[in-house]
């Protein structure tokens, strides 16, 4: 009998050691996944959002997925209750939390959650503020002229990274969530400028140029103003909880980065301001512009990232799979091109990211075969 009682605890020992470890425990690679609002948005508007999510968890934990990244503030609204911003229109006339629900659930498979946030986007497309909610402080920002500088437009509504008070606000609304959920990191992606246009902040940039004694370019200024954003919320993440990951996913090139979206990567490498850098290199091999093909841009983002603590993370482009339109269409019909990319990716940095889970997950043809040689690789690296 004793035997027996042994032989059950050994057992039970053995199977806990390989079905209870933590994802990131069973490669030191990272595999993630973002997670786009319109995503949460298809999945909202079925029929069981819990079942649907369940369903999409279980099919990314069969591909080894570490981290995935829900886009919990893509337009300054929210998925979550917040003091700051309003409800999503898909999640208002749900009465449990969607963002707890989905962080349980991804927790019980030991996939980490980072809240993907787009810091200072409002609005594309067009410049109707009439259409934003009317309980929003940004709508009320627009309607109070003493406020309406924390603003800008640009073919679209932005809160102004000039601003101190906006600024603030997302702070705000990032210490929230650290506060209200066990994430276990905040995402910032490539929605930093979206313009060039001196117009944009001109009456910002003259009120700067009054009152400092310090003379930056209009150039310098707007790439200050984002790093000072960077450093405050890294030394808010500092004081409540340093374990967060923070990670950002700039755009491939490091030169548009800098030059065009005012975003100094190089700076937050070299000052240790992020955890993770997550550059969205959706490009295959054979793109005809050579700066653009995808073994250049790795190169230069591990060039630009060696000796320095931040981890490299690959964004790579499922949305891509199967495309008839793109200049590369024939890359992204080969069936194999994202395992190729990863097994790049896994020879010199940290891990991939895949953008998006619908786009890897879907039913195409292509896209059943890029899976299923992705799998494929994975499987066979992780063992």
């Amino acid at each position: 009998m004793k035997r027996v009682i042994l032989i059950i605890l050994c057992l039970v020992v053995l199977l806990s050691g390989c079905y209870g470890k933590n994802s990131s425990e069973k490669t030191d690679k990272i595999i993630g996944v973002w997670i786009s609002c319109f995503e949460l948005d298809n999945l909202l508007s079925s029929n069981d959002f819990k079942a649907s999510f369940q369903k999409t968890a279980e099919e990314l934990e069969k591909l080894f997925v570490t981290d995935v990244f829900i886009h919990v503030r893509p337009f300054s609204d929210s998925i979550y209750r917040s003091d700051y911003f309003p409800l999503r229109k898909t999640v208002k006339d749900i009465e449990y939390d969607v963002l707890e629900y989905i962080i349980n659930v991804l927790h019980k498979k030991n996939i980490r959650v980072h809240a993907w946030i787009n810091p200072y986007r409002v609005k594309t497309g067009d410049t109707d503020y009439e259409t934003l909610d009317k309980d929003s402080i940004i709508y009320k920002w627009i309607k109070d002229s003493e406020k309406a500088g924390n603003i800008a437009f640009a073919d679209g509504i932005y809160l102004n990274p000039a601003s101190e008070e906006a600024v603030t606000l997302i702070i705000n609304g990032v210490k929230e969530i650290l506060e209200k959920y066990d994430v276990d990191g905040i995402h910032f992606d490539d929605y930093f400028y979206p313009t060039k246009d001196e117009n944009f902040d001109k009456i910002s940039f003259e009120e700067y140029k009054s009152k400092a004694n310090t003379n930056l370019s209009l150039e310098d200024w707007r790439r200050n103003n984002v790093n000072s954003f960077i450093s405050s919320i890294r030394f808010m993440k500092a004081q409540e909880n340093e374990d967060i990951i923070l990670s950002i996913s700039p755009a491939a090139s490091v030169d548009k980065n800098y030059d065009n979206l005012y975003a100094d990567i190089k700076y937050w490498l070299d000052g240790g301001y992020a955890d993770w850098i997550i550059p969205q290199l959706y490009f295959g091999f054979n793109y005809p512009m050579d700066e653009y093909k995808f073994e250049k841009l790795l190169k230069s983002w591990v060039n630009i990232s060696k000796n320095t603590e931040t981890k490299l993370i690959i964004g790579l482009a499922p949305y891509k799979i199967g495309n008839d339109t793109d200049i590369e269409s024939e890359e992204w019909k080969s069936g194999n091109i994202i395992s190729k990319q990863a097994r790049e990716s896994f020879d010199s940095t940290q891990g991939i990211c895949l953008f998006s889970s619908s786009s890897l997950l879907g039913e195409s043809v292509f896209q059943i075969k890029e899976r299923e040689n992705l799998y494929n690789f994975l499987k066979e690296y992780i063992k």
